[in-house]
């Protein structure tokens, strides 16, 4: 059993991570750079390996705190893990200055394209990528959950997304994951986006950006979160049993995209997954408007004050 508190937020803030791999009777941790922290079991696993990654998003601090609970809790019992793990902090610089991003959001910076600069969270990304890739190579089955948290209601508390890569794959795993975790749903995209999901994605991981549920501060109180340690306690120890709780998949139908010249969001009190009225007008721009085309349709992630050429909202459709 490991003999001093593991911190695994506090440690990845630092500039200097402890050297020394900490070895508990159930797993090895090693810190493999700040915020990049590897578990590898004491015998050969035969489960798919997982990648958890909190942080993209600097102010979103709900996954981050839980998953330091969730990691001091396995050094500290010791609890044998039965599968390898990568486990990121993924925007330490963003964490320190409690924003979403310092200059990039960082959820658009995986790909070899949007990671080109030199920029502090541009050369994040670049490395984060490389500590996947290499993971992957040793580990090519796996799931990669992208742990997030939101500021904008949702009639779907708890809700996924699922990167285009995986669209014709057995999701079977993920879905099972889903359950426990107690997802109430989950949307297929089909559009490509260079966010860390979908990177893992295309490299042949069962991925997911985890939308955990809406908090209202830095300091949300974690007590409705707690229940998820348990789940990924579960995810340590091996295979997912079964659970009765029902997730609802979703398409997205399209993606509307901020046109140059006039615009304007035409809706008010926007909901995430809220059912909408079909005619309802969403948007409208000099030559272009946007109409809900079916009763039911919903959108998710409105944001009228994107600039030119940034997604607005996506348009989706629940499935049958």
């Amino acid at each position: 059993m490991a003999q001093v508190p593991f911190e695994f937020l506090h440690s990845s803030l630092q500039s200097e991570v402890p050297g020394d791999p900490i070895v508990t009777s159930g797993a090895t941790l090693t810190w493999e750079a700040p915020g990049i922290l590897t578990i590898e079991p004491h015998e050969q696993s035969h489960l798919p390996a997982a990648i958890v990654s909190v942080g993209v998003h600097g102010d979103e601090t709900v996954p981050i705190r839980l998953v330091d609970q969730w990691l001091r809790g396995l050094v500290d019992t010791g609890y044998v893990v039965k599968r390898p793990f990568l486990v990121l902090l993924a925007n330490p610089a963003a964490v320190q200055a409690e924003s979403r991003f310092v200059e990039h959001n960082m959820n658009r910076l995986f790909s070899t394209q949007s990671s080109a600069g030199e920029d502090e969270e541009v050369r994040r990304a670049r490395s984060l990528m490389r500590a996947v890739k290499w993971f992957t190579d040793r580990y090519p089955d796996g799931l990669h959950f992208d742990m997030h948290s939101t500021i904008k209601p949702s009639d779907r508390e708890r809700f996924a997304l699922v990167p285009p890569d995986c669209a014709e794959r057995n999701l079977t795993n993920l879905m099972k994951w889903f359950q426990r975790f107690e997802v109430d749903a989950w949307v297929q995209n089909r559009s490509a986006a260079a966010t860390f999901a979908s990177y893992s994605a295309r490299l042949g991981y069962l991925s997911a950006t985890l939308e955990l549920g809406q908090v209202s501060s830095l300091d949300e109180p974690l007590d409705r979160f707690l229940p998820l340690i348990a789940e990924l306690d579960g995810l340590a120890k091996g295979p997912s049993t079964p659970s009765g709780h029902m997730t609802q998949g979703y398409q997205v139908l399209r993606e509307i995209i901020r046109p140059e010249g006039g615009f304007e969001v035409c809706l008010e009190g926007f909901v995430n997954f809220r059912p909408l009225s079909a005619g309802t007008v969403i948007a409208r721009g000099d030559t272009e408007e946007w109409v809900v085309e079916q009763s039911g349709d919903a959108l998710l992630f409105l944001n009228a004050k994107v600039p030119v050429g940034h997604r607005v909202a996506l348009v989706i459709r629940p499935n049958p």
